[in-house]
């Protein structure tokens, strides 16, 4: 990424593109048909085992290449704008019926070790990209 940019156009072009991969997690897993054929309902995505296996790790990808993408972000404030796109989603797009009794739960027991697991991703792409870079 060019060094022309300021640091807040930097982390803004890196932290958009993270906020909407956590927001486009959610929505693909809250979607997804628990059986092929079955009707589009919304559901929480973290009850649907594919959201873990899957979409979680692409999460961490992508948390990886970003950190890795430029040196000058704060690697401990890229993974804050993974989790408010995912939060988002929770809030935006849940279940008829349902509420956000239990987000502030959500928060701490899903929120706080998905950050630290970000966090790891962040480091471990920055290193990658410094050996690549030699």
């Amino acid at each position: 990424m060019s060094k022309n940019f300021s640091p807040k156009v930097t982390t803004l072009l890196i932290g958009v593109p993270l906020a909407l991969s956590g927001f486009a997690l959610w929505v693909a897993f809250a979607l997804w048909p628990a059986q092929p054929g079955a009707p589009l309902l919304v559901r929480e995505a973290w009850d649907a085992p594919r959201f873990w296996t899957l979409g979680v790790p692409l999460l961490l990808l992508v948390q990886a290449i970003a950190a890795g993408a430029h040196d000058g972000v704060a690697i401990g404030r890229l993974p804050l704008w993974a989790l408010g796109g995912l939060f988002a989603g929770v809030v935006l797009l849940r279940p008829a019926g349902s509420d956000l009794g239990l987000l502030p739960l959500a928060l701490i027991l899903i929120g706080a070790p998905l950050y630290g697991a970000l966090w790891v991703a962040g480091v471990v792409g920055r290193r990658v990209v410094d050996a690549i870079r030699g």
